[in-house]
């Protein structure tokens, strides 16, 4: 395991540490490799530690009243997952699973919040971080129930595209039952709306190969709903 002091992709709040308390991180972290599919984090089970994705893709997604799994949010390298539970509850709200091979640190729940004790700013960083984090999920809350399948479809196709895949032309990490559930809707709609952007012109589909044909015609589908 990479010294954490040595960590080319360490958080805001790591970056602030002290060297003694980045010797604390380090005796109290373990890093683990995920395969696609495997379960980071369970919904349920009782939080020890938090998890820190320094490499590959994971979705986080939590149970409904028809026991269907909804997607939150794609979570990339550099995001924390569990924080919230550490701060506030003790059983796993969410459960995080691997969209490709993924590389995890879990630190110690107890020596998390005594780095936050000690160290106002490290805590400083882990606030803006979660404010940020609920801002984006408010702003895609509002977009989710306002829009209609084929904008919703559109905008999680170009957040692929610019957030994730830095390409128009890339490999969808998630099946179309995936895609329903990120977009809140049924596969059948999301396979119908598929072929209305590609009838249109503005997407080409292969399978789970995306390309974007014309970017501005899907942006403002995207934008307009």
């Amino acid at each position: 395991m990479q010294l954490c002091k040595d960590c080319i992709i360490k958080s805001k709040a790591v970056e602030v540490l002290e060297p003694e308390q980045l010797n604390i991180l380090q005796d109290n972290c373990a890093e683990i490799t995920f395969q696609s599919g495997e379960k980071i984090i369970k919904e349920g089970l009782l939080s020890s530690h938090v998890a820190y994705l320094k490499s590959g893709l994971a979705k986080i997604c939590k149970k409904g009243v028809k026991d269907i799994d909804q997607i939150l949010k794609i979570v990339q390298p550099g995001s924390y997952m569990g924080l919230q539970t550490i701060l506030f509850e003790k059983i796993h709200q969410f459960s995080v699973v691997a969209l490709e091979e993924c590389d995890v640190c879990f630190i110690d729940n107890r020596s998390f919040k005594e780095l936050i004790n000690r160290n106002a700013k490290f805590g400083y960083e882990l606030i803006v971080y979660l404010c940020k984090d609920e801002l984006i999920y408010f702003n895609r809350f509002v977009n989710i129930h306002q829009k209609q399948i084929n904008g919703r479809l559109a905008e999680a196709i170009l957040y692929f595209a610019d957030e994730i895949k830095k390409s128009n032309d890339f490999f969808m990490p998630l099946a179309r039952n995936d895609i329903a559930a990120l977009v809140c809707s049924t596969r059948e709609s999301v396979t119908r709306a598929i072929k209305d952007l590609t009838e249109i012109g503005t997407i080409e589909v292969t399978g789970k190969h995306f390309k974007i044909l014309n970017y501005d015609l899907l942006k403002t589908i995207s934008e307009k709903g």
